[in-house]
């Protein structure tokens, strides 16, 4: 098994040569074979704007990383790389992503049954320590603590009326 902290060391200078970020990297087998995806934005960009990617700067990244993956033979079978933007509903992958978009609406999947349910949908009001607090779009909206480790899976989801609220603010 390919050790994803090692690809994530690899990739992260040349990423930074192209003033991005890594979202997520992951090594998985699908149905064609074994596929190496990284995601990528702008520093600090905004994903209901633009991930400040494009088909030049995907393109510099998966040659540059796709050299150094084969001159050190890190990975042992054979694999397709794809480098895109990770798109208006993108991951939120670490603590700092879910900070980063307060007041974003959210799906998240939870590893163990929070008041019997594992599947939320909403707003991210705050984040305090470890805990996201997030504000459910359940019948009586109520605000639900989340342990950030019970996290397994979090997107950001598109909403128009952030859109339009952004574009009533130029």
């Amino acid at each position: 098994m390919t050790d994803t902290a090692q690809l994530l060391f690899l990739a992260e200078p040349v990423v930074r040569r192209y003033d991005c970020e890594i979202v997520q990297l992951t090594f998985v087998r699908e149905k064609p074979g074994w596929v190496l995806r990284l995601l990528v934005e702008k520093s600090g960009s905004d994903p209901f704007v633009s991930s400040g990617i494009d088909h030049e700067i995907c393109s510099g990244i998966s040659r540059e990383f796709g050299e150094l993956l084969e001159v050190g033979e890190v990975i042992d079978k054979h694999f397709v790389l794809e480098v895109s933007s990770p798109g208006i509903e993108r991951p939120l992958t670490c603590l700092d992503d879910f900070r980063r978009f307060l007041s974003r609406r959210v799906k998240l999947k939870t590893r163990d049954a929070i008041d019997g349910k594992n599947k939320f949908t909403g707003t991210i009001q705050e984040v305090r320590h470890e805990v996201v607090f997030l504000k459910t779009d359940a019948g009586k909206k109520t605000v639900v603590e989340i342990n950030y480790d019970l996290i397994t899976r979090a997107n950001l989801v598109f909403d128009i009326r952030m859109l339009e609220k952004r574009s009533g603010e130029r």
